[in-house]
């Protein structure tokens, strides 16, 4: 399990008791002043509930509480590195939605998820059992699987997994850039909650939960806002454009593009417009910039 160290403290301000028996960490995040809406702020993979500092920064001023778990297999959950399948990630979410809007009757309630967060966010969306609340921040999810993924990598991690499910990978030859903000990229890596080799048992599993989350596009019709970065090195732009694509018409969905944003969009220097975004729809406002214009260019193929 991980250790805090010095600067390096393992902040947990509660536990989810779950439904399976599981008992899940949280970080709090508290609004300043009244609570003006509460958020299940789902993190991305390897990531944990320290994902959500920065942007929690900006929205905790304005009335907004964040409730931040470890998802099952990361940051200081008993399972941690052992991959738990699809269904718990999606089930263990939908509990926690419930502890808190039994917690909060009358307060708006949002879940949003980042990457591997957001994929779950809209396998939940989709669902036939979909969680009680009242909408969707869906930053950059992952969507990079089925028939938008490559073939060949497909069959490799399948090979790999089952000869050597346990092997770990480093990432260390793997040139991407999740974010142009250095400091948080250190604050990631130097985190003791952040997985640093995950196994390609625990990869495949990410693999299935994408592919799964791309064909869950085409049912998911909740009050969403999807957020999508033009210098989004790991979730492809065809697998977004798939993905966005196939939303039902009627959907009460809006799509943001960011031109100069990375992966990690809550962490980019240039995080101040889809920050102030994603406030204005967690407050029921129209979003004041044109994230929404851009991302109808970016549907039609310009990048």
């Amino acid at each position: 399990m991980p250790k805090a160290r010095p600067g390096h403290p393992i902040i947990t301000s509660g536990y989810f008791a779950l439904k399976d028996g599981t008992r899940q960490p949280y970080r709090l995040y508290p609004a300043q002043g009244r609570v003006k809406a509460v958020v299940l702020a789902l993190h991305g993979y390897t990531d944990s509930r320290d994902g959500w500092e920065i942007l929690a920064g900006y929205l905790n001023p304005h009335g907004i509480e964040i409730y931040a778990p470890d998802l099952s297999s990361f940051g200081a959950t008993k399972n941690r590195g052992h991959w738990p399948g699809t269904a718990t990630l999606v089930d263990e979410s939908r509990d926690e939605v419930e502890h808190l809007r039994a917690r909060y009757p009358h307060t708006p309630l949002y879940i949003m998820g980042e990457s591997m967060g957001g994929a779950i966010g809209i396998l939940l969306g989709a669902s036939a059992n979909p969680p009680p609340v009242d909408g969707y921040v869906l930053s950059a999810p992952a969507v990079w699987g089925g028939p938008a993924m490559d073939p060949l990598y497909k069959d490799t991690l399948r090979v790999a997994d089952f000869f050597a499910p346990d092997k770990r990978l480093t990432g260390q030859s793997v040139h991407i850039k999740a974010s142009d903000n250095t400091a948080a990229l250190i604050a990631f890596g130097d985190d003791p909650l952040t997985i640093h080799a995950p196994s390609i048992s625990n990869i495949t599993g990410l693999v299935k939960l994408m592919g799964q989350a791309q064909s869950a596009c085409g049912h998911f019709n909740k009050k969403a806002l999807f957020l999508y970065g033009g210098h989004d090195q790991l979730i492809p732009k065809e697998a977004m454009r798939a993905c966005w694509r196939a939303i039902p018409a009627q959907a009460p969905v809006t799509l943001a593009f960011y031109p100069p944003d990375y992966h990690l969009i809550p962490r980019d220097l240039e995080r101040a417009v889809p920050s102030a975004d994603i406030l204005a729809f967690l407050e029921g406002r129209g979003l004041p910039s044109d994230a929404p214009s851009q991302a109808t260019v970016f549907l039609a193929g310009g990048d």
